[in-house]
This record gives structure tokens, sequence and C-alpha cells, in this order.
């Protein structure tokens, strides 16, 4: 009986010392990030479309059918100025309307501090999409105009990196609202005015 509350008496020792060593770590991982975070105070990552353009996006009313061609240039600043950051999976998805028309996938790299890095992605091929009476009016008006209301998402997952420390992954979109023109024959029909992207929460894409 002794020898049984001996051994009873040691399992809880054993477990409340491990239990101080577990709250231990973790109080000290936190006073490791905190003071990581007050040395360098992340910056932020800034995303611009600097370009964009129009070869074709002509919609059928028939078939509900969109044939597109989109080409733009997105700019990536990282004004931090000791932290690096991996952009492990950007995606780029457009939307006319609020009607998802096009996609694809970017090239994933690691961008240094205080850097810009510029990706040209070219969207085309032809979709469903389907537009009201109300839709199909705004569209007809810009396709007189020349200039195209395109919203485009930016979908990362990305990790930060400072010194030997890198993050774990985390989740980041940005949101451009854009007045596309058409390019014709003889030039573009309207100018691309260079356009701030906005960081909106991650959502189901």
């Amino acid at each position: 009986m002794g020898r049984c509350c001996c051994c009873n008496c040691l399992f809880s020792c054993v477990f409340a010392c491990i239990c101080q060593i577990l709250c231990a770590i973790i109080i000290i991982l936190g006073v490791i990030i905190l003071a990581l975070w007050l040395i360098f105070r992340p910056n932020k990552v800034y995303f611009h479309i600097a370009d964009a353009s129009l070869t074709k996006f002509d919609f059928s009313p028939t078939t509900n059918t969109l044939d597109y061609d989109l080409s733009l240039s997105v700019d990536i600043r990282n004004s931090n100025k000791k932290i690096g950051v991996y952009f492990d999976h950007i995606e780029a998805k457009t939307t006319y309307h609020r009607q998802k028309f096009a996609n694809t996938n970017l090239e994933s790299f690691y961008q240094d501090p205080k850097n810009t890095t510029i990706l040209n992605p070219v969207l085309k091929g032809q979709s469903s999409v389907y537009l009201g009476d109300s839709e199909k009016s705004d569209y007809n008006d810009e396709k007189k105009s020349g200039m195209y209301r395109i919203f485009t998402v930016l979908y990362m997952r990305i990790r930060l990196k400072s010194g030997w420390i890198t993050s774990g992954k985390f989740k980041l979109a940005a949101g451009c609202e854009l007045k596309v023109p058409m390019k014709s024959n003889v030039g573009s029909s309207g100018t691309f005015e260079r356009t701030n992207c906005v960081i909106i929460p991650w959502a189901r894409h």
C-alpha cells in the first residue's frame, strides 16, 4: 500500500514538473516574439496595379460567354527594413459585375527588405458569365467608352523572415478596383491610372 502511494506521489511530481517546464517555455517564447515585434515592428507590404489593358473583352448575351485577354502589371513593395517576405502562393482572380471570369497562379518568390517586385500576369480565355439587364446595359456603355470596370483580388500565403527566424504561413489578400482600357489596332482608347490595392480579409474563392 505504501509503495503504491509513493508511485502516485512520484507521478504527480513528474507531471507537475512537466507542466511547469511547458509554462516556462510558453512564457519565454511569448517574450521573444514580443521583443522581436518591438525591435522590428513590421511595416505594410504595398500592392499596386501599375498598368492594365485588354485586347479582347467580348460578351455574348445569347450564350452568356465572355472572351477575354487581360494583361496586368503588379507592383509589390516590401517597405520593411529588416524583414523579408516569402510569397509561397499568389493567385490573381478577376470578376466583372461580381461574376468570376478568370484566375491564374503567379510564380512564388522571396522578396528582400526594402524591395519592389513586378509581376506581369496575363489572363486569357473564355468563361460563362451571367449578366442581368442592368449589367448588360453597363457592359454596352463600357464597350462604347472603351473602359471596363474589373475587380482583381490577389490571394496569397506568405511568411516573414528576419535573420535566422522565419514565421509560419499566414493568409493575405489585396483587392484592386480597376478601370481597364481596351486596346485597339491604332492604340489604346483610354489611359490606365495606377491603382492602389487595399488589404481585405481572406475570403473563400
